[in-house]
């Protein structure tokens, strides 16, 4: 099996932040047209960035920003991108602080996220909308990266059209206990489950959740059970499998990322 394959079936992180240096690969690596930018916040950090070229027979007016999960850098979703951008999408990659090729940050790893990383999001964000005046904004946001969404989402509102969120911590608490009893590790939330429940709640945009049925940590039944609780109810598209492991469902019929890909597409087509 080659490098590249073993990287689709990667798994991820469930239990501390992990970033990785190093890339796997670039988007050339499989031959995608890329741009490669520095973008610096609000408090000097520059995080290094990659926009996928959207593939021109299929071009669409909508951009994604990918908020990726809490191990690995972004080249460990260069196949994920590819196939959104494969469908028509501009696709904003980027690291956070700490991660990839970004300026250097202390990580304590067992937190669930930094709230600095909101600044990194922040400054995606304000300069893809600047970028891309007249096209639609969302982000696409993984596991850890839901959370820093969510704890964003104020600040940025304004600027987003959509949210696509997959293993979506719903509870913090909840999270640190299931943690906990799977893996016997000790984590830490900063910010406390009153404060983060206002949050997501508030979120009143169209929003699809992505569940695995054997996700232990961040469950179907979370998507399920809390979806009322939205201010705009979102879609929820539930999958066979692990946590984040929704590129893999039906594989052996579609090919990865098929199934997945086409119910965003779906989505944010039905709802812009």
């Amino acid at each position: 099996m080659s490098k590249f394959l073993i990287l689709l079936f990667l798994p991820l992180n469930l239990i501390a932040i992990d970033p990785d240096r190093e890339y796997t690969m670039t988007p050339d690596s499989i031959g995608w047209e890329y741009e490669e930018l520095i973008i610096t916040t609000e408090d000097g950090y520059d995080l290094n960035t990659w926009i996928y070229a959207a593939n021109p027979e299929n071009q669409k007016d909508e951009v994604l920003i990918l908020a990726y999960p809490d191990a690995g850098n972004m080249s460990y979703f260069v196949y994920h991108a590819s196939i959104m951008a494969n469908l028509g999408y501009t696709v904003v990659t980027f690291d956070y602080r700490g991660f990839g090729k970004s300026s250097d940050f202390k990580i304590k790893s067992e937190y669930l996220f930094h709230t600095e990383f909101s600044n990194d999001l922040k400054a995606i964000v304000d300069f893809t909308e600047s970028r891309f005046k007249d096209q639609k904004l969302g982000i696409w946001a993984l596991s850890m990266g839901t959370m820093v969404t969510t704890y964003t989402f104020e600040d940025i509102k304004d600027k987003i059209d959509f949210l696509i969120y997959d293993a979506f911590v719903y509870n913090p608490e909840d999270h640190i206990r299931r943690i906990k009893s799977l893996k016997g590790n000790e984590t830490f939330s900063p910010i406390k489950s009153d404060e983060y429940f206002l949050k997501w709640k508030a979120i009143d945009i169209p929003i699809l959740l992505f569940a695995g049925t054997e996700d232990k940590v961040t469950t179907a039944q979370d998507a399920k059970s809390n979806r009322h609780k939205f201010t705009v109810e979102p879609e929820v598209k539930i999958y066979d499998g692990g946590h984040l492991m929704g590129f893999q469902h039906e594989i052996e019929t579609g090919g990865f990322g098929k199934w997945y890909s086409t119910q965003m597409d779906e989505f944010i087509q039905s709802n812009l």
